[in-house]
């Protein structure tokens, strides 16, 4: 009470009169619509930046890559980039090529050479050196990444606006054939028994009165558990953060890049998680530190970060977007899809009837197609099985129903591999 007595003693002392307080209020109103407006000016000038800086980084990356492959262009008759599921390197004077294509199993090293013998040691060469290269290695090497990086982090206008860290270190292929870190020895006896073992393709190459040199060596048959084991540490962490199952974690790593280290798409997106910086990447990093960034790639080529982001996106889709389809298995097909197409185009895929000349479904913003909580209420209406078979109907391109099928049929290997500790 005499608490309350002081602040109203206070008040009066302070507004003597009727007046004086009046033009206390309308000061402070004054003061509070400047600051709002400040406030929102502020945001609507930091919104700006980032979307220049997004537009700035996709420029950059697609020039780089673009005068990148026309160098290659000079060198070999079809240049090869690296892609969600293939790691493809080459050296500083563009004549060998270093690939492993993590789908499909296999490793290929293509050296340009004027003789037999000079490709035969280079080949031995090369496959060593990928036998022992780690991420941050290869993120070194790649020109047009460590440029656009660079770029990026050292910026006046975008340094404030970019996530930046070093990449990891994982092997790139060391993993899926040594069953621990190999020695120098073993390195360089695996590569001399492949060159030895393998056969190598010669055919013209491009560059005058010299040959392309090929030898193709194949992984070892669930190389891929090998992969996830790496990761393994991290998926159960951020499963256990999100309130997430490990085998969905690793079901959309394995389908989005086969595990991948180095995984890269032209929208772009990176790493195993394949996650798009202007999108998923920034809506992630704003939900676990409350402000949006520019995820740099060498953020995303760290192993840990890009199962952190991708994870987290997970949640934002399976607890937030998808909140109120009831049924947990309903959920979950639905998740899995807007993962890869986005969660409008899941709504459309119920609330939508209508169909294109080609037979897809078409969808609209004025008529609400997009609207999830409008299609949760259809969802809500049908068995999980009947949930699975109108997304592969009903969803408007053939990639996020080939994509809905792989992740649910890998759901069921991860976690057959987790409870049998295959994993």
């Amino acid at each position: 009470m005499k608490k309350i007595i002081s602040v109203l003693a206070l008040t009066t002392s302070i507004f003597a009169s009727n007046s004086d307080y009046s033009n206390f209020q309308n000061q402070f109103l004054n003061d509070y619509q400047n600051y709002e407006q400040n406030t929102q000016n502020d945001f609507k000038a930091y919104k700006k930046s980032l979307e220049d800086g997004f537009k700035e980084y996709k420029a950059s990356l697609d020039k780089g890559f673009s005068e990148y492959k026309k160098s290659l262009s000079t060198v070999w008759k079809n240049p090869e980039l690296s892609t969600k599921t293939t790691f493809v390197e080459y050296s500083k004077d563009k004549k060998v090529r270093k690939k492993v294509d993590y789908q499909n199993n296999y490793i290929e090293i293509d050296v340009i050479a004027k003789d037999s013998l000079t490709a035969k040691k280079e080949l031995a060469k090369s496959l060593y050196s990928l036998s022992t290269e780690d991420t941050k290695v290869a993120f070194d090497k790649n020109p047009v990444l460590k440029k656009v990086n660079q770029k990026l982090a050292n910026s006046p206008k975008l340094k404030k606006l970019v996530a930046v860290t070093k990449p990891s270190t994982e092997p790139i292929i060391a993993d899926m054939i040594f069953k621990k870190p190999p020695t120098q020895k073993q390195a360089v006896n695996y590569a001399i028994k492949s060159v030895k073992t393998n056969r190598i393709i010669v055919k013209k190459s491009k560059v005058p009165n010299m040959n392309v040199y090929t030898l193709k060596v194949k992984l070892p048959s669930k190389a891929f558990l090998s992969k996830a084991r790496i990761y393994k540490k991290e998926v159960f962490k951020r499963a256990n953060q999100f309130r997430l199952t490990p085998e969905f974690i690793y079901s959309i790593i394995h389908t989005e890049s086969s595990f991948n280290p180095m995984a890269r798409s032209y929208i772009p997106a990176f790493g195993l998680m394949q996650i798009v910086p202007s999108s998923a990447g920034a809506d992630a990093y704003k939900m676990l530190t409350g402000k949006k960034k520019i995820l740099a790639p060498s953020y995303l080529y760290n192993a840990n970060n890009n199962i952190l982001i991708g994870s987290a996106y997970l949640k934002r889709i399976y607890y937030g977007y998808m909140r109120k389809v009831k049924n947990p298995m309903s959920r979950l097909y639905c998740s899995i899809a807007a993962y890869n197409t986005g969660a409008g185009n899941v709504a459309c895929a119920f609330n939508s009837n209508s169909k294109d000349a080609k037979g897809r479904t078409k969808c609209s913003r004025r008529k609400g197609d997009y609207n999830i909580i409008a299609a949760s209420s259809k969802i809500n209406s049908m068995t999980p099985k009947q949930v699975y078979n109108h997304l592969l109907s009903n969803l408007r391109y053939d990639e996020p129903k080939n994509y809905l099928k792989r992740v649910s049929k890998r759901l069921y290997i991860y976690k057959k591999a987790l409870s049998s500790n295959a994993l």
